[in-house]
């Protein structure tokens, strides 16, 4: 409290867990807040662009994921906070652990996390944005816990911790989209927070939170949030009359521009790859992802994007060009007004009914 200025108005009583059940307290934690049906159908729109391989469960997936990754966690729905131990004792590990979460239980007697609604099932790349508002600030304050509550050896210990060879191992076989996004809000989010905080302190964190960000972008270019660069909205097309009926569109989301840098990436990608994928990024300015499903397994993908240069939609069309011959289904990118647009259809029949180019 004394570290991150914030006094506590409620006691949080830590719960010590062993493996089993810190997963079992995650999975019933996740069960309770989770859209199923959201989640299914976000797993095909991820097939689709070759995120994931095919029948993959983007929520089973998320779920081993973070239960191998998972240490400690605060819930604001219950205010519980779990800490792993497996011996069922506090060592350095456990105490480190303690300090970012209750850091969390702190954010949300005086902000109330609730109001960061960063559960909304069409907005994922703002979603991403604001949980790396919290996971930013409470990682920084939990290193500068440590630098002030552990020794040296303690710190040598936290390094070489056994359980994080096996964390490590795990996460570097996920796919790339769960492997970076589950990533993101630690790293990028501390390096956000890091930056405010260095030109105004606590305060000026504290008032993150009255206007939280709004896209992935703000937190990758912090200039961005602030001169207040908002993205840009985009709709999508309806269902194509040509297609007859039994059609739909089934979900759209926001990619933003940490997904879609994921994207063109791929899973394994070289130096090269990586520096087109920033390239092709870099000026995003909207975007608006379609997945559309018709009668006998028939379906589509349609993503709008804008950018804020010309050089940027130069550099996404070319990118997106590239990456869209590895794709699952038949795929064309387009000039799309001032921006860009890629379709994707089961067949070529399909993709010519959306298709615009």
């Amino acid at each position: 409290e004394a570290i991150r200025g914030l006094r506590a108005g409620k006691t949080v009583t830590p719960v010590l867990l062993d493996p089993t059940g810190l997963r079992d307290k995650l999975t019933s934690t996740n069960a309770a807040h989770t859209d199923h049906q959201a989640m299914a159908d976000e797993s095909r729109l991820y097939i689709h662009l070759g995120l994931l391989p095919a029948g993959s469960s983007l929520e089973q997936m998320e779920l081993e994921l973070d239960a191998g990754q998972v240490i400690g966690f605060y819930d604001p729905a219950s205010k519980g906070l779990y800490v792993l131990s497996d011996s069922g004792g506090v060592g350095v590990l456990e105490k480190a652990t303690f300090s970012h979460e209750y850091t969390h239980a702190l954010q949300d007697q005086n902000f109330g996390l609730d109001k960061l609604a960063i559960d909304t099932a069409d907005q994922g790349d703002r979603d991403l944005a604001r949980v790396a508002l919290p996971e930013g600030d409470a990682t920084l304050a939990m290193s500068k816990w440590a630098a002030q509550n552990l020794s040296f050896t303690d710190l040598i210990a936290l390094a070489v911790d056994p359980s994080s060879a096996a964390q490590g191992q795990q996460l570097a076989a996920a796919p790339a989209i769960l492997r970076q996004t589950l990533l993101f809000p630690y790293n990028d989010g501390l390096a956000f927070v890091q930056g405010v905080y260095a030109d105004g302190g606590w305060d000026a964190v504290n008032k993150l939170y009255a206007k939280p960000p709004d896209s992935t972008s703000q937190i990758l270019h912090p200039e961005l949030y602030a001169s207040g660069v908002e993205p840009v909205s985009l709709t999508l097309p309806a269902v194509p009359t040509v297609l007859g009926s039994g059609w739909k569109l089934t979900m759209m989301d926001t990619m933003g521009e940490l997904q879609l840098r994921i994207w063109l990436e791929g899973e394994h990608p070289a130096d090269a790859e990586k520096s087109a994928a920033a390239s092709g990024t870099a000026s995003w300015g909207g975007d608006r992802v379609g997945l559309y499903e018709g009668p006998n397994g028939s379906w589509a993908v349609v993503m709008r994007t804008d950018w804020r240069t010309d050089a940027g939609v130069a550099a996404f069309r070319a990118a997106a060009t590239s990456r869209a011959g590895d794709l699952p289904g038949s795929a064309v990118v387009c000039k799309d007004g001032s921006g860009v647009a890629l379709y994707v259809g089961s067949d070529p029949a399909t993709l010519a009914a959306f298709a615009s180019c």
